[in-house]
């Protein structure tokens, strides 16, 4: 997957691959299709939250629910 990735505070976010996560049994991977970066992760960024480095910002996302785990009762589409 790719990912916009916070490596050190105050410096510019960093575009990276990183390995597709593993689904669940009970769960699903969200393929994310669109992110928000808010005011949060803003504080994240200038060090006044901390947060473990390397870190990948955006909670705030919508996408498709693929794949989903054998015991999971997800739909196809995912906001969180």
């Amino acid at each position: 997957m790719r990912a916009a990735v916070l490596r050190e505070i105050r410096q510019p976010l960093s575009l990276e691959e990183w390995p597709d996560p593993d689904c669940p049994t009970d769960g699903v991977v969200c393929r994310v299709l669109a992110s928000g970066i808010c005011r949060s992760d803003w504080h994240a960024w200038e060090g006044g939250d901390p947060v473990p480095m390397p870190h990948i910002p955006g909670h705030e996302y919508c996408g498709e629910s693929w794949p989903w785990g054998a015991t999971s009762r997800a739909g196809p589409w995912a906001t969180g």
